[in-house]
């Protein structure tokens, strides 16, 4: 019973609680992400449905706010540089695009109907950033 009862403790939970296994089961071998564990079935359908997203947006979507989740990031901009850091762009091919900030401040982002969801979504902010005063996919 030893291995079981570090197990327990290796993620904060002990060998007598009888409910640990089916909450361990659920969050680490359920196969669903981060941003699953994150959004309700409701939300996801009230997110597609006001923004009007294809399938393929909401999976690019949600891949945007998983790395958001998963590399414990702050702001917004940080998963663009992240994004870019990795040479990701081509796996974001319906919210991509070309930000233009003004001050030949051009940057790679997503796009201002994107943006807006992913604030809703993960309670932020724009923050203080320059202002966005052209979006144009790529």
């Amino acid at each position: 019973m030893g291995d079981y009862a570090d197990f327990c403790e290796s993620y904060g939970g002990t060998a007598n609680d009888p409910d640990f296994m089916d909450r361990w089961l659920d969050q680490y071998a359920s196969g669903s992400t981060s941003v699953d564990r994150y959004i309700s079935k409701s939300e996801e359908s009230k997110f597609i449905s006001e923004f009007d997203l294809s399938d393929i947006e909401w999976q690019q979507v949600k891949s945007y706010v998983a790395i958001f989740i998963d590399q414990s990031l702050k702001k917004h901009h940080e998963v663009n540089n992240y994004i870019t850091g990795q040479g990701q762009w081509g796996k974001f091919t319906e919210i991509r695009s070309i930000n233009d900030h003004g001050n030949g401040k051009i940057v790679y982002g997503i796009t201002r109907k994107h943006f807006k969801l992913i604030c809703e979504i993960l309670e932020i902010t724009g923050g203080g950033g320059d202002p966005l005063l052209r979006d144009e996919r790529y």
